[in-house]
């Protein structure tokens, strides 16, 4: 949050002048860009209050949220506004919330609900998995081989789980490990 020097109010780091008195607000420390993200802080549908970002990729956004009513976490991925534009981007990401939906495995993360916000953008709730990814884990340096190994396995048992039920994993990176 950036400070006005004139009025003292705060406003989002996205701003560079006090709407109320046109005064310059503060640059961010570093040189760095603001980290705004008009998603955090909003509840969609009534239900799923969004807490924070998680992470990105072609598709979509992964944010971290917290089911009102139950108090639960969940992670919500809305699909990017670029996509939302492409009928064929929109079926894959339908085809991807059905068919984590119906694998039920526990290597394989499980989908609870699905929507489409206001916008048109739509959204898939899945569990929140708490922990760090396998890109995360290889940044440390070397594994342990066990640990590969224990990982490793732990990724056959859930692809051969969709596999079974005739869906093929077009996106197997560290990141969604």
């Amino acid at each position: 949050m950036k400070t006005c020097s004139q009025c003292q109010v705060k406003y989002p780091d996205v701003l560079e002048f006090c709407p109320r008195d046109g005064t310059p607000l503060p640059s961010l420390p570093g040189g760095a860009q603001p980290s705004y993200d008009p998603m955090i802080g909003t509840t969609i549908d009534g239900r799923y209050a969004i807490e924070s970002r998680l992470g990105e990729g072609g598709m979509g956004i992964v944010y971290k949220a917290r089911h009102v009513l139950i108090d639960k976490p969940v992670a919500i991925k809305i699909l990017r506004k670029e996509a939302a534009q492409d009928t064929a981007s929109v079926q894959r990401f339908i085809q991807e919330a059905k068919s984590a939906s119906k694998i039920n495995h526990s290597n394989i993360v499980d989908i609870t609900d699905f929507g489409v916000l206001p916008d048109g953008h739509a959204y898939f709730v899945m569990e929140f998995l708490q922990g760090q990814t396998l890109a995360q884990a290889i940044q440390d340096g070397p594994m342990d081989p066990i640990r590969v190994c224990v990982i490793g396995a732990q990724m056959a048992r859930g692809l051969h789980a969709a596999h079974q039920k005739g869906i093929v994993h077009r996106d197997l990176k560290p990141e969604n490990v």
